[in-house]
């Protein structure tokens, strides 16, 4: 049978969509993290947290441990950029984005500092400026996969909604086998705001699987459950409860 919804209602949740698609992608990202305070010398190794996972993202730093170490070498871009992302990361802004402007153009750490913009620029809501910014990270580096997940945010902002799949997809195939709540949740925000519900559901029940005790995405499913059932039954959902947006 094909639910038919008033223009009024399908309206509502897509406006209703553009907004949690932006906080659920906050939501997850600092569970993804590895939290660790490695000293300067070590971010220069060749050892698993220096290349891939220092200039990609997934390292979280102690704010004071990559404090004191900025000030100790601050001609030294990875450590910068490491500084300014544990300042974003704190709520710290502005002060991040004075410290990642300069870095955004060097070959040695362009896609950890364009993807830190990105994230910068989408918590502003320059959207656009966001856009550019993923992709700048992405062209330094196209296995980055936060990259990637930061382009679909951004297009999903401006309802780029098939442009910004294929981001998520391509973000969710590099991720690897390590915790993929955040892009499968992402991509399951992004079909559902297409209207590909069952699709959408599919995704969540299979991060479901992984994490079951994540009520990110329990609240995605009885959202997205809620667009497929008749309009005079929606007034009896609960509310569901907020969107942590700190983490983006």
């Amino acid at each position: 049978m094909t639910l038919k919804f008033s223009s009024s209602f399908l309206s509502f949740m897509l406006l209703g969509f553009c907004a949690l698609l932006l906080t659920a992608c906050g939501a997850q990202n600092e569970d993804d993290e590895l939290n660790t305070s490695l000293p300067p010398a070590q971010t220069h190794s060749t050892g698993p947290t220096s290349s891939r996972d220092v200039l990609y993202g997934s390292i979280k730093d102690n704010l004071d441990s990559i404090e004191s170490n900025y000030a100790a070498n601050p001609s030294d871009p990875l450590i910068a950029a490491r500084y300014a992302k544990a300042l974003r990361e704190d709520g710290q802004i502005k002060k991040a984005k004075t410290i990642l402007m300069p870095l955004a153009n060097n070959p040695k750490i362009a896609t950890l500092a364009q993807n830190e913009l990105a994230i910068i620029y989408l918590k502003e809501g320059s959207y656009g400026s966001s856009e550019q910014a993923a992709r700048a990270a992405i062209k330094a580096d196209n296995g980055n996969y936060r990259a990637w997940r930061n382009l679909g945010n951004a297009l999903d902002a401006q309802e780029k909604y098939p442009e910004g799949e294929s981001a998520f997809r391509k973000s969710l195939a590099l991720w690897g086998d390590d915790d993929k709540i955040a892009p499968m949740n992402n991509l399951a925000l992004n079909l559902a705001a297409q209207g590909k519900n069952k699709e959408a559901l599919d995704m969540l029940y299979e991060a479901r699987k992984i994490a079951p005790n994540q009520t990110d995405i329990e609240r995605n499913i009885r959202i997205i459950q809620t667009l497929n059932e008749p309009a005079q039954f929606q007034g009896q959902k609960k509310p569901f409860p907020p969107n942590d947006a700190n983490g983006l």
